[in-house]
């Protein structure tokens, strides 16, 4: 009889292990996702045209839940653009930053 009740614990608990085990990787598995989204959406920037990036970055802000901010920098003669892309997953920010020069003239 103690061995079964014995039996009985170990596999209980065997079980909890494998279904704390299974919901661990699926919440990695759910970051994971979201971290190549927001990557994805920094390297589509990189093929907008300078002068609309703020265009599709307002556009592309209101399609989804990943946030797009811009400012602007200067760096000697040149200025640019940096773009911080952000989501959230379980109240853990993920981030993405792109920066794109002004063309020269």
């Amino acid at each position: 009889m103690a061995g079964f009740a014995f039996l009985a614990v170990a596999t209980g608990f065997a079980v909890q292990m494998h279904h704390s085990g299974l919901s661990f990787d699926q919440h990695s598995m759910d970051r994971l996702e979201q971290q190549l989204a927001v990557e994805n959406v920094g390297q589509r920037f990189l093929l907008v045209p300078y002068e609309d990036i703020e265009r599709v970055a307002e556009q592309r802000g209101r399609e989804s839940d990943i946030q797009i901010q811009i400012d602007t920098f200067e760096t000697g003669s040149q200025s640019g653009l940096h773009l911080a892309i952000q989501a959230t997953i379980d109240s853990q920010t993920l981030q993405h930053h792109v920066w794109r020069m002004e063309p020269a003239e």
